[in-house]
């Protein structure tokens, strides 16, 4: 593994992280197999790991918690979560950047977490109207308090990224950066020019790419391609645009992907998803694979045809 110093902290993280969210934390998902991708990552030198207080309808966090206290010491592991989201009744989520619910948010991630600080807290998915100074002063006493370290936001819409940029208090942004995203290049320079840490949320796109994710491997498969559906209006053009990735000798599709984001320096730290440990040690190889300029500029390339099309 390979590990980037933080801009904003002494803290020094691996460049890949593990997303403990999504299908990792669902309940219908083994928890004891969920429990066997934490020990991979964390025996393979990853030391960071990422998740939300309303992930997997609240339960991922939980059980990044359980996972947490199996390991010997939290001391050397870094977490990020996030607050913004709650769930309403029958599990529908809606958003809540009130500082009383952030402060709330908080205190109930750290009890599910079993952490006496948030090393890095996201504000999940806000507008511009929830940029505030209430809401800014009360993460800055929580920072004060030793609550929380970093102060982030996690968005992909560019206008709450282009706010990002020039909000001071804003330490550190999550933001959407893959194979199908290239624009995003020149806005992560950005972030590192003005001094915030930059962190890949979707680097490996959903595989949606990948010849083998449309191959059918149960229940998970049916919830991977519905949220495929959802996420992606252009998904069969998506999908042929980057056939040729599946065709990278000695190297699999994700690892092109991931790849692909890893040759840019200026992020802090990539996450990675996985429901197999097997597949987590194959991405985890690619620390140490360069892809080239030419593979690079074919990525962009075809994913420039995509977005005018």
């Amino acid at each position: 593994m390979k590990y980037r110093q933080l801009i904003n902290t002494d803290l020094t993280i691996s460049e890949l992280g593990l997303g403990c969210a999504s299908y990792w934390g669902k309940k219908g998902f083994s928890e004891k197999q969920a429990l066997k991708v934490f020990s991979t990552a964390v025996d393979n030198g990853i030391n960071y790991f990422d998740t939300g207080h309303s992930y997997s309808a609240g339960y991922a966090e939980q059980r990044l918690g359980k996972a947490l206290k199996s390991h010997q010491s939290n001391n050397d592991l870094v977490i990020s979560s996030k607050a913004g989201t709650r769930m309403a009744r029958w599990g529908r989520p809606y958003n809540d950047f009130s500082p009383t619910w952030i402060r709330e948010s908080c205190e109930q991630s750290l009890r599910h977490l079993n952490l006496q600080q948030l090393p890095i807290f996201f504000l999940h998915g806000p507008n511009p109207e929830d940029f505030t100074d209430e809401l800014f002063m009360e993460l800055e006493c929580m920072q004060r308090a030793g609550k929380i370290g970093l102060i982030g936001v996690n968005a992909f819409a560019d206008h709450i990224l282009e706010l990002c940029l020039v909000q001071p208090m804003v330490q550190a942004v999550m933001l959407d950066f893959n194979v199908y995203k290239p624009q995003r290049v020149e806005l992560i320079k950005q972030f590192k020019t003005a001094g915030k840490d930059v962190f890949v949320a979707g680097a490996l796109a959903g595989a949606i790419y990948d010849d083998k994710f449309w191959h059918f491997q149960g229940r998970k498969s049916i919830w991977y391609w519905l949220r495929a559906w959802k996420n992606n209006p252009q998904l069969k053009i998506m999908k042929r645009e980057m056939q040729f990735i599946n065709k990278i000798p000695g190297l699999s599709p994700p690892q092109v992907a991931l790849a692909y984001v890893l040759s840019h320096p200026d992020l802090s730290a990539a996450l990675i998803g996985s429901t197999e440990p097997s597949h987590l040690r194959e991405l985890m190889t690619v620390v140490d694979t360069e892809i080239g300029e030419e593979l690079i500029v074919k990525i962009e390339s075809q994913a420039q045809k995509i977005m005018s099309s």
